[in-house]
């Protein structure tokens, strides 16, 4: 449980050993992408690729995390008000912290974190969000928070959303807290936060991630403007905006909301909301009924909408996208997350994993100069604390 190396930094930088591991996932969208934020249906799958941690409580109130894959330790005091954000890694746990400690004054501890999530798309953010969260609930109340216990998880799914909006100043959605904490493919209706678990994939398919190797940073993409323009879009419109959020509009009233936004790039966000939303619907029914061909026609409708109406693609998104289903071998691919980089996923049969990233990097490589990163993806429990 415990690897050695682990064991052996743990120790120089703790001066002691670890008694606990959590293992908190990546996720990927399978569909119904940026409609999160608008009150609408999602589709994310917790996913096999993880951030890991082994910690242990200490005899004071400073958190002290030391991360591997950036090579640095810091040390948070969640009760001093005078640490701001930095836009750095750090503004994670300790914007976490922060809102967690309103209630009393924790138990402090020290952290070592391994990630095997290092592509974008993949919610990293939320992932280590939720790790600080379950830990945080754990010196808090002295209780290893179980993974039945939904309720309580969609509540710190709400303090995950809550840390990234107001602490580290990214305005993101539900869907990628509740993914993490929850675990396995759901379809989730986000303005109410009820959720249905999904039917598994036949054992012969699988979701590929195509890392594009293109970075991306949320907080200075185009991922504010998109939802300022929702904003501006819900004042258009006005009363014809259900509570919930744009995504709830009615059917019967998308043509008339639609041609109220006279402006071009305003109407064609809304477009993509409504269709998303429908796709969403269309595809759950879909991978119920075993129709993958139908989940794969629905996946690339989706990137289409995102890479005109949306505008959240990029030419390496949509040519690796593209590949993909030109090689014969992908029933549907799409770009998933934010977006302006990162990674896209495609449907694919298990047996042709091999042939099929062959055939994309190859390709991929020869018109780009980036070498992709492609990974066969299983669906994974949500976060998770075990005692060594």
């Amino acid at each position: 449980m415990v690897p050695n190396s682990i064991l052996k930094e743990f120790n120089q930088r703790f001066d002691g050993s670890p008694t606990h591991y959590i293992r908190s996932p990546g996720r990927i969208n399978l569909i119904g992408e940026h409609i999160d934020y608008c009150g609408g249906l999602v589709m994310p799958m917790a996913i096999n690729q993880s951030i890991h941690g082994w910690y242990r409580f200490n005899q004071s109130s400073q958190i002290n995390v030391y991360s591997e894959q950036f090579g640095q330790q810091v040390a948070i005091n969640p009760l001093d008000v005078a640490q701001k954000p930095c836009g750095q890694w750090r503004d994670y746990p300790q914007g976490i912290l922060r809102l967690g400690v309103h209630r009393q004054l924790a138990k402090g501890f020290d952290l070592y974190i391994r990630s095997d999530i290092d592509a974008g798309g993949l919610s990293s953010s939320a992932s280590l969000l939720a790790m600080m969260s379950l830990i945080n609930h754990q010196a808090l109340t002295g209780e290893v928070l179980a993974l039945g216990a939904r309720g309580e998880r969609l509540s710190l799914a709400l303090l995950c959303q809550q840390a990234e909006n107001q602490f580290v100043g990214v305005p993101s959605g539900i869907m990628d807290p509740v993914s993490v904490l929850i675990g396995g493919a759901i379809v989730l209706a986000c303005q109410t936060l009820k959720f249905e678990q999904l039917k598994a994939l036949p054992p012969d398919y699988c979701f590929v991630v195509m890392d594009t190797r293109v970075p991306r940073t949320l907080a200075s993409s185009g991922y504010a403007q998109r939802v300022d323009e929702i904003q501006q879009i819900k004042s258009i419109l006005g009363e014809k905006i259900p509570a919930g959020g744009l995504a709830l509009c009615p059917e019967a009233e998308m043509v008339n909301c639609l041609d109220k936004l006279t402006d071009p790039s305003l109407n064609r966000r809304a477009r993509h909301i409504f269709s998303e939303q429908r796709r969403v619907k269309q595809a759950a029914d879909a991978i119920n009924a075993d129709d993958l061909e139908q989940f794969g026609q629905l996946m690339q409708d989706s990137h289409r909408s995102l890479q005109r109406d949306y505008e959240v693609s990029c030419p390496e998104l949509d040519l690796i996208c593209s590949l993909s289903k030109s090689s014969g071998l992908s029933l549907g691919a799409r770009m998933t997350g934010a977006g302006f980089g990162g990674c896209a996923i495609s449907l694919i049969r298990t047996r042709d994993a091999r042939s099929h990233a062959s055939l994309v990097k190859n390709r991929y490589m020869a018109e780009t100069g980036l070498e992709p990163r492609l990974i066969t993806c299983e669906p994974a429990t949500g976060t998770q604390i075990i005692e060594l």
